[in-house]
């Protein structure tokens, strides 16, 4: 009985809500273009792993046409070069095309990486596109969202009365019996 009160005690100490960080479309139309979103405000503390959804569209149709991706000096690797094996990503082959339609590649960064990042309530996140990008096209689109579970907690006086309460209404069923 000590445990169930003691663990209900626990569940009512804290509380998660489903969070989301939005990277507002933007384009650009220079040759290597660095995009960054600076100071996107987030909270400090996530349950779980964050999933990074990014959408492309642009000039990527070859192996030396490629871009950077950085959260707050964190690499997440080279994407769009025809090479899987050095990003976190997960876009079709790695593959861009001549800004045809908008590729989406999600990537997944472990809890522990990413509750660092954010510790201090702000993420930096920049795309830098190689210089061969955008000779003959353009980047049409860059957006992106990064999903994860905020963990909030409930102010202690709140499970304190609740824990009373739960004490006094077994003591009522105790005096019955």
């Amino acid at each position: 009985m000590k445990k169930r009160l003691g663990l209900t005690t626990l569940l009512f100490a804290m509380n998660a809500n489903a969070a989301l960080i939005n990277f507002e479309s933007t384009s650009a139309s220079n040759s290597g273009a660095l995009i960054n979103y600076d100071n996107v405000v987030t909270p400090t503390s996530i349950v779980g792993d964050a999933i990074f959804t990014l959408n492309v569209n642009g000039d990527f149709n070859s192996n030396y046409e490629y871009a950077d991706l950085v959260l707050n000096g964190f690499s997440l690797g080279r994407i769009l070069d025809s090479n899987t094996s050095n990003d976190l990503f997960n876009f079709t082959n790695d593959v861009g095309n001549q800004s045809i339609s908008t590729i989406t590649g999600t990537a997944t960064i472990s809890e522990s990486v990413f509750s660092s990042l954010i510790s201090d309530g702000f993420l930096d996140f920049s795309f830098d596109a190689s210089s061969s990008v955008n000779c003959c096209g353009t980047i049409n689109e860059l957006s992106g969202t990064i999903s994860f579970t905020e963990s909030t907690s409930i102010p202690e006086p709140a499970p304190l009365m609740l824990l009373g309460l739960g004490l006094l209404g077994f003591a009522k069923l105790r005096k019955k019996k």
